[in-house]
């Protein structure tokens, strides 16, 4: 399946800071030699009860925004083949740059992340509210079905199979002095210090940790995000956030009704792909345009939406008017017998850039060396460095399979340093063969958030490892 991920995202997301130079902030020296030095704020997360529920609602309606806005902008860049992005990986990056950012190159981010810069520390909230409730269904699906288990006397479920992993992680220069707003931001909303690297001197191995850390946290699923040149001297800085999602279908797929058919892709040739398939009762609508049906996961608190265009209707035709109020980006209020015919798909793409449709959505001065303002990073370079951001790379994959779903994503923010600063009864079941290109989207049930939104115009492709 050839899904281009969205430069957005388990997904993970990595913010490469170039910049200032000083003496560094030091927290409590790491004992494990193989652990680099921390320099961190005193502050403790916020835990989400803390948190009103408007930040949160507030950072899942900019997330959203965030997804069909930036999803928009990458088929317009690249309008054939797969395409995966992880909005609420994207987000989370470069809300933490943001963190750092000042006047004018503040507010053009704010805009293009469609938050309220008016909001303040309530965006940073929002955030680790939202961060915290995903962190969450894994646990609680896992209860769900252990407790099944338990009562109709059946093995006890995989706990490697209900995960929602979502961490932070900072990467700094280990000679720099970070501002203390900052670092208080980063630990309150995003529960991470700065962990010390010599970027100046040991820029590669330093690539390699940040790229194994990665690893890491998505179970091996995305790898490699920070290719080969992406750091070098003048990096200072790399903010990464990770995220990783595994969990099983609420009605799984019976394997043995799998069964070879034709997909038939944009350009009118097939090929030949596995389908899946399922009766049963789903959240389903048309909305004139499309066929539209939620598969729920374990527990109901997640749920993939397949968006399938009806015969004669464009792909792209139908994504153009996509909005974050879509009937595609949300759970169906209704519930129809549907017979389901969904084609196997594990995909995986390369690092993209995000730096030309974040341009395109008025993020041009943080992208500017000349009159970017990352002061809130480091506010008196000695060397007189201005930092800017010089690209955003993000790396998605997804596995839709009989037992269930797992997903993960990547983004990368490097900024360098420049000179100067009721349904009828027993109603006919409703038919629904995914054979040609369709719309997917990853849903969070109790938020609504997008957590995943792409393509599939070939499910036999499988991507980039």
């Amino acid at each position: 399946m050839n899904l281009r991920s969205l430069s957005f995202s388990g997904l993970v997301a990595v913010l490469a800071l170039l910049g200032c130079s000083g003496s560094p902030n030091k927290g409590d020296d790491a004992t494990n030699t193989e652990q680099p030095t921390i320099a961190r704020s005193d502050l403790a997360q916020t835990p989400a009860a803390a948190i009103p529920p408007s930040s949160l609602n507030a950072a899942v309606t900019a997330n959203n925004a965030l997804a069909v806005d930036l999803y928009a902008h990458l088929l317009a860049e690249a309008p054939s083949g797969n395409l995966l992005m992880s909005p609420i990986s994207a987000s989370l990056a470069l809300t933490m740059a943001y963190a750092g950012a000042v006047g004018d190159t503040a507010t053009e981010m704010a805009n293009a992340l469609h938050f309220d810069p008016s909001l303040g520390q309530a965006i940073f909230d929002g955030q680790n509210a939202l961060s915290q409730a995903l962190a969450a269904r894994g646990a609680s699906a896992l209860k769900l079905a252990q407790d099944l288990a338990r009562a109709g006397n059946q093995p006890a479920p995989k706990s490697a199979d209900y995960d929602f992993h979502i961490v932070n992680s900072i990467w700094g220069e280990k000679t720099y002095a970070w501002e203390r707003p900052f670092l208080d931001t980063v630990a309150q909303s995003y529960g991470t210090g700065v962990y010390e690297q010599d970027f100046i001197h040991e820029s590669e191995p330093a690539r390699l940790a940040i790229n194994d850390w990665v690893s890491s946290e998505t179970k091996q699923k995305i790898n490699d995000l920070l290719p080969p040149g992406a750091l070098d001297e003048k990096t200072r800085m790399v903010l990464v956030n990770a995220l990783h999602l595994k969990f099983p279908w609420a009605v799984p797929f019976d394997p043995n009704s799998t069964a070879p058919g034709l997909f038939t892709r944009a350009d009118a040739t097939a090929v030949t792909a596995s389908f899946m398939t399922r009766p049963g009762l789903l959240a389903y609508v048309d909305d004139g345009q499309a066929q539209i049906a939620a598969l729920p996961l374990s527990n109901g608190e997640l749920s993939l939406v397949i968006a399938l265009p009806h015969e004669g209707t464009e792909l792209s035709t139908y994504e153009a008017g996509l909005h974050a109020g879509s009937a595609a980006l949300s759970i169906p209020a209704s519930a129809e017998e549907v017979v389901l015919s969904l084609p196997k798909a594990t995909f995986t793409s390369a690092s993209l850039s995000l730096t030309r449709s974040l341009k395109s959505m008025g993020m041009n001065r943080a992208f500017d060396q000349e009159s970017a303002d990352f002061s809130g990073l480091c506010a008196h370079p000695p060397d007189g460095k201005r930092l800017y951001v010089a690209d955003v790379l993000q790396k998605a994959m997804i596995s839709m399979q009989e037992g269930g779903v797992e997903a993960a994503a990547a983004t990368a923010v490097v900024v360098a340093g420049a000179l100067d600063l009721v349904a009828d009864p027993d109603p006919l079941p409703i038919t629904m063969v995914v054979n040609r290109p369709y719309l997917v989207a990853l849903v969070d049930v109790p938020t609504g958030a997008i957590l995943m939104l792409g393509q599939v115009t070939d499910p036999t492709d499988a991507g980039s490892p």
